[in-house]
């Protein structure tokens, strides 16, 4: 019986670093419980489609190899476009390619060092902004720190871990719980905040950051003139998750940069088994002070089925302060 409820969420996804395919070579991967085969064409450009050749079902990852813009089966030599997902050339046959011969492709866009790739279970072309962040290519901010976790739950567990603001004085021993101004405006959430951090001596400070969630996986960080920070949860299936953190900070802040990341990663482990042996509670038995986690809820159903919500071109703008409240 499966923890969630939940299907694979729509939206963007990092799928690999940037230097993890480069320019004529494909790889396999496999998230939103598919088989996917990733390459670099000959122009450089990042290409993501379903791995299994609708011929004969070969793996075009493996063995498979690009061919200029193209992506060639290892079987049959089958060519398919990365971009539509037909197939437009079979070398040995003279008859245009059936309408039926395509791959799922994924809409790409590379950025902040990572391909990522738009999952939408009906196949909509995107519709939920992605974050830019224009410090990532600064000559004056160093370059990226990668960490990468996989953990066994859900896209919207690990979301929802933002709206449970009491958790953070229990599981991450902060001195109080934190609140924070909250702004939904259709598929992006913006939480204005102030955290509270324990240094090796003992004293406590405080940071006030500015955190965007563009969709259920993709999130924003920005500590201003401090760091900043790209995190993608991934979908490897509807039970397991593949995390992407990159870090950015000013040079001036680079001797700082260890003790930053590291505090993440210690919250994040802190979590894990916490994650990883839950269940989703549908109607959880909540209390004052317990924090805006049926707000999220809410917000959070519009990035599942197939169909394209309202909210892809109505505005839907709410702005309020939350604090320990339900």
């Amino acid at each position: 019986m499966s923890r969630f409820p939940f299907p694979i969420p729509n939206g963007w996804f990092a799928v690999a670093r940037t230097g993890e395919v480069a320019t004529g070579q494909v790889v396999p991967a496999r998230y939103f419980g598919r088989d996917l085969a990733i390459y670099r064409t000959a122009d450089g450009e990042a290409r993501v489609v379903d791995a299994h050749c609708p011929h004969l079902g070969a793996h075009l990852a493996h063995g498979g190899r690009v061919a200029g813009q193209l992506l060639e089966c290892p079987f049959h030599a089958w060519r398919f476009d990365g971009v539509s997902g037909r197939c437009v050339e079979v070398p040995y046959s003279d008859a245009e390619p059936s309408a039926k011969a395509v791959v799922r492709a994924y809409p790409v866009v590379e950025r902040f060092g990572m391909v990522f790739a738009w999952h939408h279970a009906g196949g909509a072309a995107p519709y939920i902004p992605m974050p830019e962040m224009a410090e990532f290519e600064d000559e004056d901010w160093v370059d990226p720190v990668f960490h990468e976790f996989e953990i066994a739950t859900c896209v919207q567990e690990m979301a929802e871990n933002n709206a449970d603001y009491v958790h953070f004085k229990y599981v991450h021993g902060m001195e109080t719980v934190p609140g924070g101004e909250v702004e939904y405006d259709g598929f992006v959430k913006t939480v204005t905040e102030r955290q509270e951090f324990k240094n090796k001596e003992g004293k406590v400070y405080a940071l006030d950051f500015v955190r965007k969630s563009h969709g259920l996986g993709l999130g924003a960080l920005r500590l201003k003139g401090v760091m900043s920070f790209v995190s993608s949860v991934t979908p490897v299936d509807e039970e397991n998750v593949h995390i992407r953190w990159v870090f950015v900070f000013p040079k001036s802040m680079e001797k700082f940069s260890p003790r930053m990341i590291g505090e993440f990663v210690k919250q994040v482990g802190e979590d894990v088994p916490i994650w990883e042996n839950k269940v989703y509670v549908e109607k959880p038995l909540l209390i004052k002070g317990d924090g805006p986690i049926i707000e999220f809820r809410h917000w959070a159903r519009q990035f599942y089925g197939e169909e394209v919500p309202a909210s892809a071109w109505i505005p839907n703008r709410v702005k309020r302060l939350e604090g320990s409240g339900v």
